[in-house]
C-alpha cells in the first residue's frame, strides 16, 4: 500500500460528507502528452465535455485523512499490476496533478448502535481504518480485516474499545476459491453481541454481498442495519 499525500487546489470548496468511509474519484492523465481535465456539468443537467476534451481515466479512493486547514488530504492505494492508479501511485512525485471528484461516502450507524462489526479485505482498511480513529471512547468495534501477509498489518490508533483480528488469507493461493476469504471468515461468526449493533462490510462486491446475507439470513440480523460497500468487483476494473 501506498500513501499518497495531496494538496488540494481550491480545497475550501471540498465538503466533507460526514461519513467517515468517504471517498473521491481520482482522475488521472490519459496520456504523459494531454492534462489532466474534468467534465462539467452542463445545462441539460448531465456531465460532459462541451470542449472536446479528453476523458480521463479515474478510480475511486477512500479520503484516508482529511486537513481541512491545510487543504491536505491522504490517500491510500492498493499497489498491484496492471492498476490504473496503482501504476500513477508507484512512480507518482511531488508536482503531479490529479482531478478529483466531490466525496461520497455510506458509513453511518443508527443513533443507538451499542456495538459495530467491521469487515473488510485489504482494500477497505483506509475506510476502517479512519472509522476507527474518529472513535469517541464510548463506541465499541469488533473489527476483522483479510491482508495479503503480516507486512500489511497497520498500528491504527483509537479512543474506542477496539479489537481487531487480523486475516492473512488475501490473493491467489492453492486450496482458495478467488482472491478474498471474506465470506468464509463471515461465516466463522457464529453468535453477535447483544443489544442493537451495526455491521458494515467493505471488499470486492460479491463477497461482501455474500457476507451481508450470511448476518441477514443465517444470524438473522437486522437487513436495515447492514452497509455492504463492494470497493471492486473480481476480473473487472471499476471504471
Amino acid at each position: 500500500m501506498i500513501r499518497v499525500v495531496l494538496h488540494v487546489q481550491g480545497g475550501k470548496r471540498l465538503i466533507s460528507t460526514g461519513h467517515p468511509d468517504e471517498w473521491v474519484r481520482l482522475a488521472l492523465r490519459p496520456d504523459p502528452e494531454t492534462p489532466v481535465t474534468l467534465p462539467v456539468l452542463m445545462g441539460n443537467g448531465e456531465w460532459g465535455r462541451p470542449d472536446g476534451s479528453q476523458h480521463c481515466p479515474n478510480r475511486p479512493y477512500t479520503i484516508r485523512r482529511w486537513n481541512p486547514d491545510l487543504c491536505e488530504m491522504l490517500i491510500d492505494i492498493v499497489v498491484h499490476e496492471g492498476g490504473v492508479a496503482a501504476s500513477w501511485a508507484m512512480g507518482a512525485k511531488v508536482g503531479d496533478i490529479v482531478g478529483i471528484c466531490n466525496p461520497e461516502g455510506r458509513f453511518e450507524p443508527p443513533a443507538d448502535t451499542a456495538w459495530m462489526l467491521l469487515m473488510t479485505d485489504i482494500t477497505g482498511l483506509p475506510a476502517v481504518g479512519r472509522v476507527l480513529e474518529e472513535l469517541s471512547k464510548d463506541q465499541r468495534a469488533i473489527v476483522h480485516v483479510e491482508i495479503p501477509s503480516a507486512a500489511d498489518r497497520q498500528v491504527i490508533g483509537s479512543a474506542g474499545d477496539v479489537s481487531i483480528t487480523w486475516h492473512e488469507t488475501h490473493g491467489r493461493n492453492e486450496g482458495r476459491n478467488g482472491y478474498t476469504q471474506l465470506p468464509q471468515i463471515a461465516q466463522a461468526i457464529e453468535s453477535l453481541p447483544d443489544g442493537p449493533g451495526y455491521i458494515y462490510i467493505a471488499g470486492e462486491a460479491r463477497a461482501a454481498s455474500e457476507c451481508r446475507k450470511y448476518f441477514r439470513d443465517r444470524l438473522g440480523f437486522d437487513k436495515t442495519r447492514i452497509d455492504a460497500v463492494g470497493y471492486w468487483i473480481e476480473g473487472q476494473a471499476r471504471v
